[in-house]
C-alpha cells in the first residue's frame, strides 16, 4: 500500500502519532482555551487626528458576524471579521477596544502593511500616516480565532482634509465552516511544534481569506479550532451565533447570503478515532439540508484536507471522509441539486513545510487556495 507523503514526513510513524496528540490538544477541543502569552509592553499611542468617525457611519462596510446592540460600536468575534473604509485624505486612526489578545490585519489598498495588537490601556491605533492626499482603501481584519478575544469598533479619525467615501461593493460572497485549518491555526508559526498563540494565527493567510481575495469576494469564517461535525463538539453547536459561544443574538442569515458554501470539517472527528460512519454521514446530510435551506442558490462545496491521510492503515480516515462525501454529493445531484460538489485538498506535503502543531503551512494555505479558486472560476465562470 502506498502510504501518503504527509504520513512519511519523518522516519517511521513518530509522525502520526504527534499529529494524532497535537489533534487532541487543539485549542477549545474541551472546554478550555489556550492560555494566552503574556502582553508585550503597552506602545505610544499615534497622535489623535481631527476628524471623527462614527463606528455606525453608513459609509463603512462591515463583513462578518457583528452585534451592534451596543451603541459604542459593532462586536464581532470571528476569525476574518473585517470592516473596511474607504476616504479621502492622508492618515487614518482606529479606535478599538477587546475582551482578550486580538491582532487584526490591516490592508491599505490592496496590499497588507502589517497588523495592530490591541492591547488593554489602549484603545487608539495608527491605520496609515502620510499618504498622498487622495482616495484610498483600508481594510481591517480579524486575524484571531474568537477564543483569543472579542473587538469592539470604537470609531475612527482623518485628517484635517479627510471625508469618508462610500466603499465600492465586491460582486461575490464566500463562506467557510470548518476548524482550526481554517482559521490559520499556526500558519506563522516558527516551527511544527510550536503551541497555538494569537500572534503565530493569521486569517487572513488561511485558505478561505487568501481564494475571496482573488477572486474579489466578501468573506465570512465560521470556525473554531478543536471542532467537529459529530457526534459532539460541533461547530454546528455556535454556527446560528453571532458571538460564540453563550446565549446572544442569533444570527439572521438572510441578511447575508454567500454565493459559495466550503465546508471543511472532519479532522477533528476522525483525528483520534473514526466515528460510527453511518451516523456521521446522515449529520453531513443534514447540514446540507439545513445550509440549502438558508442558501436556496448557493454552491456548497463539501472539502477534505489537508491534515488526514491513510494512517493509521486499519483506520484509512482520508479515504474513508473521500467515499463520504462523494458518495453524499454525488446523493444530492442524483436528487437534482447539481450545486453541491465534492473538492479535495489532498494531503499537505513535507517539501511545503508545517504550521504550529503540524498544521497547514502558509505555503500550503496558498495551494490549497489556488485550488479553490481555479475550481470556483471552472464552475462558475468567475
Amino acid at each position: 500500500m502506498r502510504v501518503s507523503p504527509f504520513f512519511s514526513a519523518i522516519t517511521g510513524r513518530l509522525y502520526p502519532l504527534v499529529l494524532l496528540l497535537n489533534l487532541a490538544l487543539l485549542p477549545l477541543r474541551g472546554q478550555d482555551a489556550p492560555t494566552p502569552p503574556s502582553p508585550p509592553a503597552p506602545s505610544t499611542p499615534p497622535p489623535a487626528l481631527p476628524v471623527t468617525v462614527s463606528p455606525t457611519d453608513d459609509a463603512l462596510r462591515y463583513v462578518g458576524r457583528f452585534d451592534r446592540s451596543d451603541p459604542k460600536g459593532p462586536r464581532c468575534a470571528w476569525s476574518a471579521s473585517s470592516v473596511t473604509v474607504h476616504f479621502f485624505g492622508s492618515a487614518l486612526n482606529v479606535l478599538l477596544a477587546d475582551t482578550g489578545d486580538d491582532f487584526w490585519e490591516v490592508f491599505l489598498d490592496g496590499q497588507p502593511t502589517g497588523a495592530i495588537e490591541i492591547r488593554p490601556d489602549q484603545t487608539l491605533y495608527p491605520v496609515a500616516a502620510g499618504l498622498p492626499a487622495q482616495e484610498h482603501t483600508a481594510e481591517l481584519v480579524k486575524r484571531s480565532e474568537f477564543h483569543v478575544g472579542v473587538t469592539q469598533i470604537l470609531g475612527f479619525q482623518l485628517d484635517a482634509q479627510g471625508k469618508l467615501l462610500p466603499v465600492p461593493p465586491r460582486p461575490h460572497r464566500i463562506e467557510v465552516i470548518g476548524d482550526s485549518i481554517s482559521c490559520g491555526y499556526g500558519n506563522e508559526a516558527a516551527t511544527k511544534e510550536e503551541k497555538f498563540t494569537p500572534k503565530a494565527e493569521n486569517a487572513t493567510i488561511a485558505y478561505g481569506a487568501l481564494a475571496a481575495r482573488q477572486l474579489d469576494a466578501d468573506y465570512i469564517c465560521i470556525a473554531w479550532s478543536g471542532k467537529k461535525l459529530w457526534p459532539n463538539n460541533s461547530i454546528l453547536d455556535y454556527y446560528d451565533r453571532v458571538l460564540p459561544p453563550g446565549d446572544g443574538a442569533a444570527w439572521d442569515f438572510s441578511s447575508w447570503q454567500p454565493d459559495v458554501v466550503v465546508i471543511n470539517l472532519g479532522t477533528n472527528d476522525f483525528g483520534m478515532t473514526n466515528p460510527d460512519g453511518p451516523g456521521w454521514v446522515a449529520a453531513y446530510r443534514a447540514l446540507l439540508v439545513r445550509l440549502r435551506a438558508q442558501y436556496p442558490n448557493a454552491a456548497i462545496y463539501c472539502t477534505l484536507g489537508t491534515m488526514l491521510g491513510d494512517w493509521p492503515a486499519d483506520r484509512k480516515p482520508a479515504s474513508l471522509i473521500r467515499g463520504y462525501l462523494t458518495g453524499l454529493t454525488g446523493e444530492f445531484q442524483a436528487a437534482g441539486d447539481t450545486k453541491i460538489r465534492f473538492l479535495d485538498f489532498g494531503t499537505q506535503k513535507p517539501e511545503n513545510g508545517y504550521g504550529g502543531s503540524w498544521h497547514p503551512s502558509a505555503k500550503t494555505h496558498q495551494l490549497m487556495a489556488d485550488q479553490l479558486v481555479k475550481t470556483l472560476r471552472q464552475d462558475l465562470g468567475w
